[in-house]
């Protein structure tokens, strides 16, 4: 650990600090912080991102602006957890998804992959407020609400004005329906037991008034392959999470004699880089230049005095000696993000996928790992930029579909997938083979 520690403070070793923003900055002792440390806490968030982030002219934004405004905020707020909102809300500043600071108690949260949930996705519909999805392992499920019902009350507040108050309190993000997605963030999470009194209308026009309950919910990475009756594969992934590549690999592999493939990246909040080109690759035959990845300095990101390469200058897709060939079709929604729009974007771009869904979240940049902020909190920032070799733009802007298809309040309601039904009709019309057997490479 000493030798790990001595190594990692050397700029040369560790230029990046990949490896020293892990070290130190605990929790205090007394699980309260003190006006010291709330103070270098907020300076190192500060000065992380003035010196490290990827775009020296921070989107335009004045940082130093941004920080004095801040600074009096942060430090004079009521309690620990105003604090680190303070901190999210100055780095939110920044229009950046990828930059972010967490809480201690929802960093610890994040690396056990856990979380406290109400279990429901809300969208605005037709003018109303509308259940998208549902839990079925939560209270929220138990009490009835499906998709497609409509919320009148929220703890006794007008659905629709409620939910127009949380979009405008949300942080900001990479793209304005992020906000969408904070907002269904704030709503969801909280203490274990906190209880939401909601009121809505089934689609059968049923009234019901119910209570349910935060309670805690698993966030581990997951991944569902299915041979269909139609001949066509399905593969749903939920993040390109590493603890999944080798099964994930292995169950697309399972796909092979397949005549098509529906790729469900609908939700899926990106990963690993890595894992992501090594999927990708899977479907490409030769070598393929899809991006220039950019970074502060325009070097590539190293460890080990230089010697090894963590990010190259390049993002390139090399296919494997048995490519898998037969027609492939990606699903995407607004909540597509980062690695799973890095995939889909590099498919398309060779002509190798069909995009189908909504407008990605428009969510594409890089971070080497979150470093630990004095006091047990945590920030991520982007450090990582895509330039891809076609010209378009994907952070800020989204991945645009080939057809862009969205359900509506009918379909929720009735349980239709109108995107699913798009690609298993696109698939129907084209001309393909089932693949060789092959066997996938171990890492």
């Amino acid at each position: 650990m000493v030798l790990c520690t001595v190594l990692a403070a050397c700029a040369s070793f560790d230029p990046h600090g990949v490896i020293s923003r892990r070290v130190g900055n605990n929790p205090p002792a007394s699980g309260k912080l003190d006006e010291q440390t709330r103070a270098e806490a907020f300076d190192f968030v500060w000065n992380t991102i003035n010196t490290g982030y990827l775009d020296p002219t921070f989107k335009g934004v004045d940082w130093k602006a941004v920080g004095e405004r801040y600074r009096p905020q942060a430090l004079g707020a009521q309690d620990d957890p105003a604090f680190w909102k303070q901190l999210d809300r100055m780095t939110a500043e920044l229009h950046d998804a990828h930059t972010r600071v967490e809480s201690p108690q929802r960093f610890e949260e994040i690396l056990r992959q856990a979380g406290v949930n109400l279990g429901l996705l809300l969208i605005e519909l037709d003018g109303a407020l509308i259940v998208e999805r549902v839990g079925s392992a939560s209270e929220a499920w138990l009490a009835g609400l499906r998709p497609g019902a409509k919320i009148l009350r929220i703890n006794d507040e007008s659905a629709m004005d409620w939910w127009q108050r949380s979009l405008a309190a949300a942080r900001e993000g990479s793209t304005p329906w992020t906000r969408q997605r904070y907002a269904n963030g704030e709503f969801n999470t909280g203490k274990v037991g906190e209880t939401v009194a909601i009121e809505f209308v089934r689609p059968d026009g049923t009234r019901v008034n119910t209570r349910i309950a935060r309670n805690k919910t698993s966030g581990r990475p997951s991944v569902l392959a299915l041979k269909l009756s139609s001949g066509l594969g399905y593969l749903r992934l939920s993040a390109f999470d590493e603890s999944i590549r080798r099964d994930t690999l292995k169950a697309l592999e399972g796909l092979r004699d397949t005549r098509g493939i529906i790729l469900d990246l609908r939700d899926n909040g990106g990963g690993s880089t890595f894992f992501a080109r090594a999927f990708a690759e899977q479907f490409v035959t030769g070598k393929h230049e899809i991006a220039r990845v950019t970074t502060r300095s325009g070097k590539p990101v190293t460890l080990l005095f230089g010697m090894l390469d963590l990010i190259k200058p390049e993002f390139s897709l090399e296919g494997p000696a048995k490519p898998l060939t037969q027609p492939l079709v990606i699903l995407m929604s607004q909540n597509s993000a980062s690695a799973a729009e890095l995939t889909a974007t590099a498919l398309q771009s060779v002509g190798r996928a069909h995009i189908i869904g909504d407008r990605s979240c428009g969510c594409l940049l890089g971070f080497l790992g979150y470093a630990k902020v004095p006091g047990g909190g945590a920030l991520a920032f982007s450090e990582i930029g895509f330039e891809f070799k076609d010209g378009r733009r994907i952070e800020g802007t989204g991945l645009t579909p080939d057809e862009t298809v969205r359900p509506g309040l009918a379909d929720l309601a009735s349980g239709r997938d109108p995107q699913f039904e798009a690609a298993v009709d696109w698939l129907s019309k084209q001309d393909s083979e089932p693949n060789p057997p092959a066997v996938v490479q171990s890492e």
